[in-house]
Order: structure tokens, then sequence, then C-alpha cells
């Protein structure tokens, strides 16, 4: 379902908007990796998603599960829930296991919709402590242009080279910072580049 959707959404956005993507070799084309995306409305998962040849298993609210055809539909997308505003062990344990069988994660650092999408929130923990604890690679992703009220806006998804940080099983919360820290700089530097 997620193959046939994508390909369906595609030629949509490229319609009505126009789609371009700068770095996609940035992507490891095998094993685990976390794709963090800055997130400024709804439906920044889909450009993400459209960028990235490969599956990407999101984390989302768990307010998109409640009902059981909503929470069949996001689990077909490969889709998990996560508890906002609080420690989700189960979604960290989830988020983990995905990484360390190779998948790619689909991660909002900032863990809320940013109206500003100029600047970026102070990033949450997780995607640092998930980064620590299995050694994967953080390829960091900033969307600009997306706005379901204006069409024939060019939608751009520029992704940077993967960001290792090793591999450490305690991830301490002096590393967790310090790894969010150097996350958020990134960030920062991508989104003062003119990309439309």
């Amino acid at each position: 379902m997620y193959k046939a959707l994508t390909i369906i959404l595609r030629g949509i956005i490229r319609l009505l908007y126009g789609l371009r993507v700068e770095g996609a070799e940035n992507v490891p084309q095998t094993g685990g990796a976390i794709i963090a995306s800055n997130h400024v409305t709804m439906v920044d998962p889909v450009p993400v998603a459209l960028a990235v040849k490969r599956p990407i298993h999101f984390m989302a609210k768990a307010e998109l599960f409640e009902s059981s055809i909503l929470d069949w539909f996001f689990r077909s997308l490969y889709a998990f829930p996560v508890k906002r505003g609080m420690a989700d062990r189960e979604a960290i344990r989830t988020a983990l296991k995905i990484v360390r069988e190779g998948h790619l994660l689909g991660i909002f650092p900032e863990g809320t919709r940013n109206p500003d999408a100029e600047a970026l929130l102070p990033l949450q923990g997780g995607t640092a402590l998930i980064a620590i604890k299995t050694g994967v690679p953080v390829v960091p992703v900033v969307v600009k242009g997306v706005s379901p009220l204006r069409f024939r806006r060019a939608i751009t998804v520029q992704i940077g080279k993967p960001m290792y940080f090793g591999e450490s099983r305690r991830a301490t919360k002096e590393e967790v910072n310090q790894v969010s820290l150097e996350i958020s700089k990134q960030f920062a530097e991508m989104l003062r580049r003119n990309i439309g």
C-alpha cells in the first residue's frame, strides 16, 4: 500500500505544485537511519516520503490512531503512534527496533508543528536518544513551500548529509543534549539557505 500510494501522490504533487528534491543521494541506500525533518504543516510527511525512495516508518502523534480505521490506515503505511508530552517508552522501543532492523525512521524532532518555516523550535531529545543508542545516522531534511491553499507553489525538499554520533547504550542526558544541539545547528544552517 505504501508504494502504491507514494506513486499516486507523487503524480498529484508534481501536477499541482511541482516537487524539487535536493540531496537525494544523502539517504543511505541500505541500513537503518533516522530521517529527521522540520515540521510546518500536517502534510509534511507526504513530500518527505515522496523525496526518499525507501519506505519511511513515521513516528506520528497517537491521536491519529484513535479510530480502528485510521489505526489500520496509518499502520499499513508503516506509521506508529507516539504519545506527545511524555516519555513514551513503547514508541522509543518501536523506533529502536525499526532502525536496528535496517529500516528508515521518520521523525519530526520539534515534536509539534512550527508555523515559522524559517526557524526551528527547541528539539525534543528522542531523535538524539535513538541515534546514540543505535549508532545509525541522522539525515536532516528541510521542507519548504508546503501550503494546501496555495497551488502552483513549488515544494522543495532538501536532504542534508548524514550525521553520525557513534553508539552508546547508556545515552546520558549530557550526550542527548549535545547531539540535539549538533542536529539543531545543522537544521539552522539548512534553513538559512535559499532553497526556494
